[in-house]
């Protein structure tokens, strides 16, 4: 595409001429863990007490630094501590702007934010918040939620006040200027405030915690008051002297509430994985000259002279600035990103974020498939920690589930198996052997009994569960034979009395545990060997009488297996094969580790009696026997990758080395970092990463909580956490849509922004059943934790006993006390019309999908049909069907 040719700042000249740092601003420790907060009004900047951090008026603009150490996370709370000087640190600037802050308060923040980058060295990320679409880290500052107070109100004299309130996880409580119906939408909760009675009225499409959260809002800035709660779309339902109130200041007969928000931008960072990347070139005038990549890497970032700019299609705009790259470049990036947005027409609320190399946030990282390197790199007194499992036992994993979730072993697989062969519509339970062979052709459903090494009561309910159900579904597997699995391998899960935890996987990505209950010496052979080893004994037992060749992966019981290949394009000196002839053959590599060996060597004793053969040493015999699998000529000696050895054969080697980065062909380290930071991985993967998940309009939606801890999750919400290895769908006991757990996680793997693949492993578990090896990716855990959750229906009730005022509660399914000429249709829960028109298998359990109109508010009935349920109801039979086929109704 041809360049973009413009130049223009959002600096604006002589606003401070004085660039020199603000004496407030060198009041702040620049080698500390700290955390500051600033409001620029007009040409004053002023430091935030720390009593009104997470208060912010809509007509000024604020400045926030955040530094902690790598991996860690600040917030409004953190208490400043300084670091020494060798101390690496993770810096973050904020500007943020309100709806109606000024263009003289826009242009000085931008000044105030270059000085104290300045300060700090240069070497902070900045990012660019407006009012109600903040990022991610900027809403993690505010855990308990913030709230904007209307500037235009601060001098004003008492009088009633309206307050918008909504999010799911940080709760935004908005003033508003004036109070009226046009504020008003269906995925909101809003509050209005007279000198007599508070009125919290309840959008229908608004979330459980947020329902939650705004009563806990309510009763702590408006404590004292009386309390009453509308329903959206049952205001006539108060009582009179109630709606008298209301009307004087909302009057019914205006009555507008738009529908449910498509929320396309708020949310939508995490629903794609696509963005383009231009080069800015300074000729002059700025060029941006747009690269040609399909799936975005590190390494098209090359230039550490330049500066990069990532456009994710007007979501976001990203900024990298590299190391070599001028001062005056660093310094006109965020100029530049906003004038990116405003040529390309985006909205002026879009997100810009300048990041400089080396300085990275974890965020943008992510952004690149193959940026894997975001763990601390600063390794100094540190000693490297070795990848084996070496003397951790199964009762070390039982004490401590931090060892537990970085091994990703819940146990030392040492516990009873169940193994099922599925294949297209037959179930078959394998009888019991040491030789476990799986064909690529079909699933297999392992039920697990976990072995906890003790009988302490607290390591048990560390442990957190007795059984795992896993299902594998191999390579060439037909979709008859997965979905068989999948109906076996759930029924089994939602069978168990038991606590109990559901893993689903695909071969290339089993997960260390599953490798480690077969001792690493799972067989996975074509599926085209499938007749012969089952056809009569289901154990695999004929494998002994015939020919082949597997190569073993891994180096450890938990990361190891063996996987059948043929033929050959290449042997890499660091892999080990097994081969059977009329002879067991075990060859190792002249650069294979010795751990290495003993698998493989494992894995041939199996087999039968084994020969040992290193490269460089093979005896004639050898060379004879293994003539049609082996040959001299396709040994690489050195320092070969082992992915060169992939195949062309239906097994695909290839597909396993392209996959090991996300699954559990690598060996798992055992450093201390999750619990001690002592230490690093010396193989890294991918931060854990939290995600609140909803669905909405039949689309998963995502919103990420960084710096999480076990009291982000919530019992009437669904949580994603994403290891790297594995991928856990969390069900909160009072959540929603707790059959479709499979189908959550599937939708975010596949829309995840850095590119895994679909068949990464997934697990499942359930509130007050949390593995250890869940568990132990949270700071501290408390297995009570949430056994006193007071659900919105719960506090409601509560509330409701304590006023002398309240209106019908809609939303428990109790019909209101109506006329019988109303119960028809006022006696039904109300839903919005972007629930009621979903498929039949998405719509709430009370609902008749032949009945779905009278779920409709009165509102929403007139709007679709363009007349009153009443008049509705009089139509002939036909007609009415009629109408409700063309609103999608039936």
């Amino acid at each position: 595409m041809p360049p973009f040719n413009f130049i223009k700042q959002e600096i604006r000249p002589n606003t401070i001429p004085d660039l020199k740092v603000d004496a407030t601003f060198r009041k702040v420790a620049k080698n500390a863990i700290t955390f500051a907060l600033w409001k620029i009004d007009e040409d004053r900047l002023e430091a935030v007490p720390r009593s009104q951090y997470g208060t912010f008026y809509d007509n000024c603009a604020y400045i926030i630094y955040a530094a902690s150490l790598p991996g860690h996370y600040a917030n409004h709370e953190t208490i400043t501590r300084e670091q020494k000087p060798n101390v690496v640190l993770e810096r973050y600037i904020h500007y943020w702007l309100g709806k109606s802050v000024s263009e003289q308060n826009r242009s000085n923040v931008v000044h105030k934010i270059q000085e104290l980058d300045s300060y700090l060295g240069n070497v902070s990320s900045i990012y660019r918040e407006t009012q109600s679409l903040e990022s991610a880290r900027f809403l993690s500052y505010f855990k308990k939620g913030y709230d904007v107070r209307s500037g235009a109100l601060l001098n004003a004299p008492k009088r009633p006040r309206l307050f918008q309130l909504h999010a799911r996880k940080w709760l935004r409580s908005i003033e508003l200027a004036t109070i009226d119906w046009t504020h008003f939408n269906s995925d909101y909760i809003m509050v209005l405030q007279t000198d007599t009675l508070i009125f919290v009225w309840i959008g229908r499409s608004s979330s459980g915690i947020e329902r939650r959260s705004a009563l806990a809002w309510v009763q702590k800035h408006c404590s004292g008051s009386p309390i009453t709660i509308v329903d959206d779309g049952y205001e006539q339902a108060m009582s009179q002297e109630t709606k008298e109130l209301w009307n004087s200041l909302l009057p019914l007969k205006k009555r507008m509430v738009c529908q449910a928000s498509q929320l396309v931008n708020e949310y939508a960072d995490y629903n794609s994985n696509k963005f383009r990347i231009y080069k800015c070139n300074q000729r002059g005038r700025l060029h941006l000259d747009q690269l040609d990549v399909g799936m975005p890497a590190k390494d098209d970032l090359s230039d550490a002279h330049g500066v990069y700019l990532l456009d994710n299609y007007g979501q976001s705009i990203w900024l990298w600035v590299g190391a070599q790259a001028p001062q005056a470049d660093a310094l006109s990036a965020m100029g530049n990103g906003r004038a990116f947005v405003k040529k390309k027409k985006y909205p002026d609320n879009t997100l810009v974020v300048r990041v400089l190399e080396g300085h990275e946030p974890v965020e943008f990282k992510r952004l690149f498939a193959n940026w894997l390197n975001v763990w601390q790199e600063n390794t100094r007194g540190h000693k490297p920690v070795s990848t084996k499992f070496g003397k951790l036992d199964a009762h070390s994993l039982c004490e401590r589930p931090k060892m537990a979730a970085d091994t990703q072993l819940v146990d030392d697989g040492r516990g009873e198996r169940i193994l099922y062969r599925i294949w297209g519509d037959q179930v078959e339970e394998m009888p019991v052997s040491k030789t476990v062979v799986f064909t690529t052709n079909a699933s297999y459903v392992v039920k697990y009994s976990v072995q906890c090494a003790t009988v302490v009561p607290a390591d048990l309910a560390s442990v957190g569960i007795e059984t795992i159900i896993y299902q594998w579904n191999g390579s060439e597997a037909s979709a008859e034979s997965i979905s068989r699995a999948d109906k076996f391998a759930k029924a089994s899960f939602d069978a168990l009395k038991k606590p109990g935890m559901f893993v689903q996987l695909y071969e290339f990505d089993e997960p260390p545990h599953f490798l480690q209950i077969f001792e690493g010496k799972l067989i996975i052979m074509r599926g085209q060997r499938s007749e012969m080893l089952y056809n009569g004994s289901v154990n695999g037992g004929n494998v002994l009488s015939d020919t082949f060749l597997l190569k073993v992966y891994g180096d450890a019981s938990y990361n190891a297996k063996a996987v059948e290949e043929t033929p050959l394009s290449s042997i890499s000196s660091k892999d080990c094969y097994v081969i059977k002839t009329s002879h067991v053959w075990v060859w190792c590599g002249q650069s294979s580790t010795g751990d290495a060996r003993e698998m493989a060597k494992s894995v041939g004793a199996l087999l039968g009696e084994s020969s040992l053969v290193l490269e460089g040493k093979e005896s004639k015999e050898f060379w004879q026997s293994v003539a049609m699998y082996f040959n001299q000529t396709l040994v690489i000696n050195g320092n070969g990758n082992s992915c060169s050895s992939s195949t062309s054969s239906s097994s695909g080697a290839g597909s396993m080395c392209n996959g090991s980065s996300n699954g559990g062909n690598i060996s798992p380290t055992l450093s201390n970092n999750c619990y001690l930071n002592t230490s690093v991985p010396s193989k890294p993967r991918p931060p854990v990463q939290l995600f609140m998940v909803w669905w909405q309009q039949s689309s998963l939606r995502y919103e990420e909580i960084l710096g999480f801890d076990q009291q982000d999750l919530s019992s009437d919400c669904t949580y994603i956490l994403d290891t790297g290895t594995l991928t856990y769908v969390w069900l909160g006991s009072q959540a929603l849509n707790q059959e479709r757990y499979t189908a959550i996680a599937q939708s975010y793997v596949q829309n995840a922004p850095f590119g895994r693949r679909s068949a990464t492993a997934l697990a499942v578990v359930r509130q007050f059943q949390e593995p250890n090896v869940f568990k132990g990716f949270f700071e501290s855990w408390q297995n009570d934790y949430g056994k006193n959750f007071l659900s919105y229906e719960a506090m409601r009730k509560d509330l409701g006993n304590a006023v002398p005022t309240t209106c019908s509660l809609a939303n428990n399914g109790s019909p209101l006390l109506l006329n019988n000429k109303q119960k028809g249709f006022d006696g039904h829960k109300k839903y919005p019309l972007t629930v009621l028109i979903q498929e039949m298998d998405m719509l709430p359990p009370e609902i008749n999908p032949l009945k779905r109109e009278v779920h409709l508010t009165h509102d929403d009935f007139v709007s679709v049909f363009k007349m009153s349920f009443y008049e509705f109801d009089e139509l002939p039979k036909w007609k009415k069907m009629e109408l409700k086929k063309q609103f999608k109704l039936f």
